[in-house]
């Protein structure tokens, strides 16, 4: 899981941030990435300290959240 997290992890400062989200999702094929204020809000979802990125521990969330 932790190289996932660095594939989404951009500039590898160790937070996902809205745009680098967006980014990767883009790549994907993802329609949830067409919109910054979608991306925020998934961000919302499981952002616990509220800093508006996401942290190792906060993306585990995430994808534990998603069906595959």
């Amino acid at each position: 899981m932790r190289e996932a997290f660095k594939v989404f992890d951009v500039d590898g400062d160790g937070f996902i941030s809205a745009s680098e989200l967006q980014e990767v999702l883009k790549k994907l094929g993802m329609p949830e990435a067409s919109s910054l204020a979608n991306v925020r809000e998934m961000i919302c979802n499981v952002d616990r300290d509220s800093d508006g990125r996401i942290d190792f521990g906060e993306f585990k969330i995430m994808m534990q959240g998603i069906n595959v």
